[in-house]
């Protein structure tokens, strides 16, 4: 696993090649007509960095954690710093916390993808399921309970949106094509508004998208 777009080849049984950086002193005839040898800022050459996770298991263990990490790896927390002359006190007054910690852990195949507050009782929720149909054991339907997942605010009503969070899933009306088989397109069409606890199901590979009305504790 690794924290950016990297080339990689296994060229013999039991070695893994990853290219950190690719540097040359001459043309090497691979499409890019000139040396690559650029010497950076400092004049002294790039300086490339980057993380390594190395998962050294099973298959069926790698194939549970490898999407996990690189969850970790892609999402690590960030830290925005701003200076301000206010004191801590005035500062939590004019800007109380907000935070959105879960009260429940969510499933390990299930991934909080978009939180977004659109005002002040109304944000835009998407949940994925991470594993596709063939990578056992986690390719199973999962069960997420909206009504009190969040630690700060309970959720009193759900509405399913497409996948864009721009149009009722009800008013989204797909093509229909002449098929071999008895899929003729159009899948699942849920309720539109969802009834308490707001509990649904995310099959392998899918994505549900809700606008959902929050109180807060």
């Amino acid at each position: 696993m690794n924290d950016r777009a990297q080339g990689g080849s296994s060229l013999n049984d039991g070695q893994l090649e990853l290219m950190v950086h690719r540097r040359t002193l001459y043309d090497d005839s691979r499409g890019v007509g000139e040396p690559l040898n650029e010497t950076g800022q400092t004049g002294e050459g790039l300086i490339i960095t980057g993380v390594h996770v190395a998962i050294l298991d099973n298959f069926v263990n790698s194939t549970i954690y490898h999407r996990i990490i690189g969850e970790d790896l892609m999402l690590r927390p960030q830290y925005p710093i701003t200076p301000s002359n206010l004191s801590y006190a005035d500062w939590i007054s004019k800007y109380p916390p907000y935070s959105d910690g879960l009260t429940v852990e969510l499933p390990l195949n299930i991934h909080l993808l978009t939180l977004e507050r659109l005002d002040h009782t109304h944000h835009l929720l998407r949940l994925e399921h991470q594993y596709p149909i063939d990578e056992a054991p986690l390719n199973t339907t999962a069960n997420v309970t909206l009504e009190e997942l969040f630690q700060e605010m309970k959720v009193v009503e759900a509405v399913e949106l497409g996948l864009g969070g721009n149009a009722l899933l009800s008013d989204i009306h797909r093509l229909h094509w002449n098929t071999a088989s008895s899929r003729t397109g159009g899948g699942r069409r849920p309720t539109e508004k969802l009834s308490p606890p707001f509990t649904i199901v995310l099959k392998p590979m899918e994505i549900r998208t809700f606008n959902i009305t929050v109180t807060y504790y």
